[in-house]
């Protein structure tokens, strides 16, 4: 596994651990993402394809009918360069897991503290009343 791309997963697994739907849901999706060969079609092969690279890959999924398989290092520089652009998408969905992460702390705090009942229109008579009280006992 490319160095890029296990430093990618750790961050999504670090973020992942508040994430609403949980962290198993993240690792989940996350490994399923990764494994994807339609993400950076270049570090894969079709079984076939390449006879002499195919003898050495790994197979990526039995089942599967196109029978995908993994290009051994060292990665050519298509591979190098299409891995980065898939790498920064993966960091601007760690940033988009950070942002819905923020948003359920922020409506978990207003639902709780937000309808406080000490807020300003209750607020406003008592303080109305604290300033008369105080301009009759002070009269300047």
């Amino acid at each position: 596994m490319h160095p890029l791309v296990r430093d990618l997963y750790k961050r999504a697994i670090f973020v992942g651990r508040d994430y609403p739907l949980g962290l198993d849901y993240v690792r989940r999706t996350w490994k399923k993402a990764l494994r994807n060969p339609e993400n950076c079609p270049s570090c894969y092969s079709r079984r076939g394809d390449d006879d002499d690279k195919a003898t050495d890959a790994i197979t990526t999924s039995k089942n599967d009918a196109t029978n995908w398989v993994v290009i051994p290092e060292p990665f050519t520089p298509q591979c190098e360069k299409e891995l980065r652009k898939a790498v920064g998408r993966g960091r601007f969905m760690i940033r988009e897991m950070i942002g819905v992460i923020q948003l359920k702390k922020y409506r978990s705090m207003n639902q709780r503290y937000g309808d406080s009942p000490l807020n300003d229109t209750t607020l406003a008579p008592w303080i109305s009343q604290l300033q008369d009280d105080n301009d009759q006992k002070n009269p300047d």
